[in-house]
């Protein structure tokens, strides 16, 4: 039979089953933007006749990571609004006011850069202004699934004091929920079902009830997935308690949201108990171990959500808190947290941090059926690994194999030599072949000396960064 491409003598690592379905001297036959065999090398070179071989000998090869929640345009705040018990308030607050929708674009596209070179093949991403960045995901040929936030908070929140409820600007709301939906109506399957667009109702304690209400209705009307920051730490706690007197979970349960079509990202503050219950009622859950460990010093309970049988995915949320948007610090991190939360290295093995990187977090936004796993009839979504890497050396694999926990627990994201999307090949051996690298880290670096030019030292000292300044510690 004739194809695109064959990929032959690769480690593969197809994720299906139970584990990380591996298969030595492994191949994978991809016509146009599918998957239509995989198997053995010698199996497949028989049946296949290719336009393109890839010889991936002393290559890992598996599935594309998925990032479940990403606010890549906050990249343009990197570094800005770390070590500090404020986050929102006294570290990225603060420098908000000097921001606009170019200096926002610019983050994104280079943030983008950055998880793709390190691996991610599909981006959720929860940003500002959405349909640039659709877009430039059209662009670079990234998979995209996209929301924007929808909030009725005026942009005050940094200035209010500690018990002061939220005020609510219904007009906010309305137009948010209007970019929202412009993005549904122009960019959900586009390029073939590459880009797609879900509703981001920001938090439960950001929105009315009557906003939620009706976002919710029409999310089951357009059969859209809800993707919403919940239970994100104890100021959303404390704001919930304070307008409605419940948790926000409890708050959800009573309004409908808890079910199939709500993706819950954080739970940094919801209990185990809190937990399981959301895990049960159909809802996934998204991990984002590094921004949360980083702005609250908090392991959110992905274990008891999993013991609960719900499907957790990971996310890198924003390099503003987490530093960076690569999906295997993320495995790193949330193997390691939990191990010294529980104080049991058996928790969160290396395998199930790989498969939360991939077919579980493809399952946790909803598109399990056609990324997440190198199989028949899925897309052609896929990473080369090279083994020759000194992260990942040395190579055994008797009487184990050690490919997993070295790129858990070892690899930096260097280590992925080629990246493909849809059977195309988007970046190769340090280059990008669809963008202008270049260009895009330039027009960053511009932007971002515009913005330090124009933050006010008023606004810099309600930072908790101004006091190490000062004192000579940055």
């Amino acid at each position: 039979m004739k194809i695109d491409t064959l990929v032959v003598h690769a480690d593969l690592f197809t994720m299906a089953g139970q584990g990380v379905g591996f298969i030595d001297d492994g191949a994978v036959a991809i016509n146009g933007n599918k998957i239509v065999a995989v198997g053995a090398s010698n199996e497949l070179l028989k049946d296949y006749a290719a336009d393109e071989v890839i010889d991936a000998t002393g290559m890992m090869v598996l599935p594309g990571f998925v990032d479940c929640h990403m606010h890549t345009s906050l990249a343009i705040f990197r570094g800005l609004a770390q070590d500090t018990n404020a986050w929102m308030h006294k570290g990225i607050g603060p420098f908000v006011p000097f921001i606009n929708e170019v200096s926002e674009l610019a983050g994104s596209r280079m943030n983008i850069l950055e998880a793709l070179a390190a691996g991610t093949t599909t981006f959720c991403d929860y940003s500002s202004p959405i349909l640039d960045i659709a877009a430039f995901f059209k662009k670079i040929g990234a998979r995209a699934r996209l929301t924007t936030s929808i909030k009725e908070v005026p942009p005050v929140k940094h200035k209010l004091k500690e018990h002061d409820l939220y005020p609510f600007d219904p007009a906010i709301g309305e137009r948010t929920l209007s970019e929202n939906l412009e993005l549904v109506e122009r960019w959900h399957g586009a390029e073939d079902n590459r880009i797609t667009a879900m509703l981001g109702p920001q938090c439960p304690d950001q929105l009315s009830k009557e906003l939620m209400l009706k976002v919710r209705e029409i999310a089951k009307a357009k059969n859209l997935k809800l993707h919403m920051h919940v239970a994100q730490g104890d100021r959303e706690t404390k704001q919930m308690l304070g307008r409605y007197q419940k948790r926000p979970i409890a708050f959800l349960d009573e309004i409908g949201y808890l079910d199939e079509s709500l993706i819950a990202v954080h739970l940094t503050d919801a209990t185990e108990e809190e937990a399981r219950y959301v895990a049960k009622s159909g809802a996934s859950m998204v991990v984002c171990s590094g921004s949360i460990g980083i702005i609250d010093g908090v392991v959110p309970p992905a274990v008891p959500f999993m013991e609960a049988g719900g499907t957790v995915g990971l996310g890198t949320d924003q390099a503003a808190g987490n530093n960076c948007n690569q999906i295997i610090n993320e495995m790193k991190l949330t193997s390691l947290f939990n191990k010294i939360k529980y104080q049991d290295p058996e928790k969160l093995p290396a395998w199930k941090a790989l498969r939360m990187a991939t077919i579980e977090g493809a399952r946790a936004v909803g598109i399990g059926d056609e990324v997440g796993s190198l199989e028949s009839g899925k897309k052609a979504d896929l990473i080369f690994i090279d083994l020759k890497a000194k992260t990942m050396l040395p190579v055994f694999k008797t009487p184990m194999r050690n490919h997993v926990p070295n790129l858990v627990y070892s690899a930096r994201g260097h280590e992925i030599c080629r990246v493909m999307v849809d059977g195309k090949t988007l970046y190769q051996d340090g280059k990008y072949l669809t963008v202008d690298e270049a260009e895009i880290i330039a027009d960053c670096q511009m932007i971002a000396n515009q913005i330090s030019g124009s933050v006010s030292e008023e606004n810099f000292a309600i930072t908790t960064s101004a006091t190490f300044m000062k004192e000579g510690k940055l």
